[in-house]
Parts: structure tokens; C-alpha cells; sequence
């Protein structure tokens, strides 16, 4: 474990490796892992994800943040990862959370994030704005103005990410899948049904990485009031 201006780095096993952890607050609290959206999306928010993992931590959770492999700090490429691959490293993450923490980790997704939460077993699911992979698919190759034609290339470089054409054919057809203890909460710009909807910037579709702490103390007290409906433990 490393540890850096209250921030905490731990490495998790899965797949061909291992991938970094960032985690805020003690490690004996209650647990939460956050799936972070995909790709892009995932810069754009990372910061608004720290601050709102501070704020949980300040009501008593845990809060980690893993690395999906090639994405972040990982040091495996993206062009040889797969959808399966990042599928398993959700649930190796959630374990890893488990053993360190004592007790399985609520799970909370964001945007893409919700495609792959439910790998986790049975563990309670928060969602924020979850989304279809074929939204996520079409904002790849608008963000890079390709014919089509050129996506039936084995690796294809999309919104400046190197993915294979199984990866990116994964992704299109990906859907958030049900779970017994849910909860969805979305913007209130968004016309999709929620559990509740929140005012609020849509953060990832900024141009550049931004934050909203309005809108993270607004979900901040709606996981910290879930986690203690939902009977997580």
C-alpha cells in the first residue's frame, strides 16, 4: 500500500495482473466501490469522483477507485484488453475490497460504470446516470468522425483510444443489468426513470475535466441514506 496526501494506493489481482486501487478514507469503515464511467468520461469526472469519495468518507465509508486494465495508471495497453477483462476486474476488485475491509463493498457505478457493476454477486448497486453501451459506442465514433467502413478494422482508434473491434463490439451491446437491491439516480435533464433525480451538471459531457460539489454532496447523502436501507453490511 502507498499512501499520499491522504490518498491510499493498492495494487488488486486480475486477469494477466494488477491494477491500482485509490482508496479515501480508513480502511476499516464501511465499503464502497465506485465503477467509474468508461474512457473518456472517466477523465472528465475523475475529480468530481474524488471529492465525491471525500465526502463519503467524511460519513463513515471507505471509498475505492480502481484502474480497469488499460485505462488510468495500468500498465497494459487498451488494444489488448477485452470487455471480459474488464468484466473480471470488477469482481476481483469487489473481492479484493471484501478481504481488506472485512465486509463485501456496496457497489456504486457511474455512467459506463453500470455495465459491468453486475459481476459483483449479489452486493447492493447505486447508479448514477447509467447509460446503453450502443450511447456510448455512438459518442466514440461521432467523437471521431469515422466512416464506416473504417470501424470494421481489427484495432481502431476512437475519441484518441486504441480498441479492438471485439472490445468496441462488446461495448455496443452492453446493457445494465437488473439487480435485487438497486438504485438509480439521474439528472434531472435526463427523461429516463430514477429512484430520484438530481439537479445538477452532466459532467461528462464537458470538453475539459470538471467538478460540481453541489451535485456531489447531493449524491453523497443519497449513498449515505441507501447504504443504510438496502441492508448493506
Amino acid at each position: 500500500m502507498i499512501e499520499a496526501g491522504g490518498l491510499f494506493y493498492d495494487r488488486y489481482s486480475t486477469a494477466e495482473g494488477q491494477e491500482w486501487l485509490m482508496r479515501i478514507g480508513p480502511l476499516e469503515a464501511r465499503p464502497i466501490l465506485i465503477v467509474p464511467p468508461l474512457l473518456e468520461e472517466m477523465n472528465r469526472t475523475r475529480a468530481f469522483l474524488a471529492n465525491l469519495m471525500r465526502l463519503l468518507a467524511g460519513s463513515g465509508f471507505g471509498c475505492w477507485l480502481p484502474d480497469l486494465p488499460g485505462t488510468g495508471e495500468s500498465e497494459r495497453a487498451l488494444e489488448g484488453c477485452g470487455w471480459h477483462e474488464w468484466r473480471q476486474a470488477v469482481t476481483d476488485a469487489s473481492r479484493f475490497v471484501a478481504d481488506q475491509a472485512l465486509q463485501r463493498p456496496i457497489i456504486a457505478s457511474v455512467r459506463g460504470g453500470a455495465l459491468l457493476d453486475g459481476t459483483a454477486g449479489d452486493a447492493p448497486i447505486w447508479r448514477f446516470a447509467p447509460v446503453e453501451g450502443s450511447s456510448l459506442a455512438r459518442d466514440l465514433v461521432r467523437a471521431s468522425m469515422l466512416k464506416p467502413e473504417e470501424l470494421k478494422s481489427a484495432r481502431v482508434e476512437l475519441a484518441g483510444y486504441r480498441l479492438t473491434d471485439t472490445l468496441f463490439a462488446a461495448l455496443h451491446e452492453a446493457t445494465p443489468v437488473e439487480a435485487e437491491r438497486l438504485r438509480t439516480v439521474r439528472l434531472a435533464s435526463d427523461r429516463a426513470e430514477a429512484d430520484l433525480k438530481v439537479e445538477g451538471p452532466a459532467l461528462w459531457r464537458r470538453s475539459e475535466p470538471a467538478n460540481s460539489p453541489g451535485l456531489a454532496k447531493l449524491l453523497a447523502a443519497d449513498i449515505a441514506r441507501w447504504s443504510d436501507q438496502c441492508g448493506a453490511s
